[in-house]
């Protein structure tokens, strides 16, 4: 629980003067102790003036689910409760309103200081002048069947295709005309796939730093 949590139990116990609160904790106390005077008459109605003093203070913060949960809280209705039950209640919607702000205080926020992901240009060419359509796949798009098309050049039947990969190695072949997979003949080297076949093996270097 933070200082915050504990200053506000402490002065609902009675154990803490109201002077003794910060600001805004003397704002929310004083907002309790207005529906607690409220719940206490039977039956209670909610001035329409409550509600709009509530929304002119948090007009900048609807959008935080503990305000609208306090907003539906102040909005006009006809109760008919105990003083008990009203004091049991409003307990309740309490600890549920601080346990939705220490989630907001503990949600994570992005880093904007995270560098980026360096790629690195890939080209990738391969020669079949009798293929109609040629497309290249890897572990670098989780082996999909389809692959990233390659482009002819020209009429002397190469393919060609640019990808963007970070650093790593990986795995990839050809696929010709949909079904037939190839090894690259200019890949560095080949390894076995598992399966009685080979795929080619592809070394992207990271990039080095420039220096000043």
């Amino acid at each position: 629980m933070t200082s915050e949590h504990e200053d506000l139990s402490r002065y609902l116990d009675g154990e803490l003067d109201f002077s003794a609160l910060p600001e805004e904790l003397q704002r929310e106390a004083a907002e309790f102790e207005r529906l607690m005077e409220t719940l206490k008459r039977r039956p209670i109605q909610m001035e329409s003036t409550l509600r709009e003093a509530v929304m002119d203070r948090v007009r900048d913060a609807a959008r935080s689910p503990w305000r609208r949960g306090w907003n539906w809280a102040a909005a006009p209705r006809t109760l008919k409760v105990r003083p008990l039950t009203a004091g049991l209640a409003m307990a309740a919607a309490l600890a549920a309103i601080l346990i939705v702000r220490s989630s907001d205080m503990l949600e994570p926020r992005p880093d904007p200081n995270a560098a980026a992901v360096e790629t690195t240009t890939t080209r990738f060419v391969f020669l079949a002048p009798q293929a109609s359509r040629v497309a290249v796949t890897g572990d670098f798009v989780n082996w999909d069947l389809e692959g990233v098309p390659l482009t002819s050049v020209g009429d002397d039947g190469v393919w060609v295709a640019e990808l963007q990969l970070p650093p790593g190695v990986y795995h990839y072949v050809f696929v010709v005309d949909g079904s037939e997979w190839r090894t690259d003949p200019n890949a560095a080297s080949q390894v076995d796939d598992g399966f009685g076949q080979e795929n080619s093996v592809l070394l992207v270097p990271a990039q080095q730093a420039s220096e000043l």
